[in-house]
């Protein structure tokens, strides 16, 4: 046996862990939920659990316990360690199917167009400005800068050169000796 899980070992072994968490009234968006124990009393009370049912259940508590404190305990303690962390961090939702396609369409969006603070985006520009823009002579129709600076309102130069309002002439200043 490995003393270490992969990846995809590691994502399932979360998702387990999670479960244990909620039957322990852990993992309700930070707030404490029902127990499992609650969960068998409030289902007994209105009858609407045979009492196989129960036991199966409280069963798969048992050996759902079991098989993880048994994995975790074969584990490395550095291993062990970072399944720590991540479980701090981890948490999965059931969600249907409509939020879930919505949360993809975000994720695509967000993999497909880059999102950051407009200050950090005209100091990025500045940069790009002091290497491609200082001394250019490119005509603007020609450029893919001029568009991206167009798109997203970045100030023009001020210099009024002919070829584009985001080219400017400056001068290197030599270091003194």
């Amino acid at each position: 046996m490995r003393d270490y899980l992969n990846a995809k070992e590691k994502n399932q072994f979360m998702v387990l862990q999670s479960v244990v968490q909620m039957m322990d009234g852990l993992r309700n968006s930070g707030v404490d939920g029902p127990r499992m124990s609650s969960i068998l009393e409030d289902w007994s009370k209105r009858g609407n659990i045979t009492k196989e049912e129960h036991k199966n259940l409280k069963t798969a508590e048992t050996f759902l316990r079991k098989f993880l404190a048994s994995v975790y305990n074969r584990l490395s303690p550095k291993e062990q360690e970072v399944i720590k962390k991540r479980l701090v961090k981890f948490d999965f939702k059931l969600v249907d199917d409509y939020t879930l396609k919505q949360l993809e369409r975000d994720i695509k969006d967000k993999l497909k167009n880059a999102v950051m603070p407009r200050e950090q985006f005209y100091s990025w520009c500045s940069e790009i400005m002091a290497v491609k823009c200082n001394g250019c002579t490119k005509d603007w129709n020609t450029c893919d800068l001029y568009d991206v600076f167009e798109d997203n309102y970045v100030p023009e130069s001020g210099f009024d050169c002919k070829n584009c309002k985001f080219a400017y002439h400056l001068d290197e200043v030599e270091p003194n000796e």
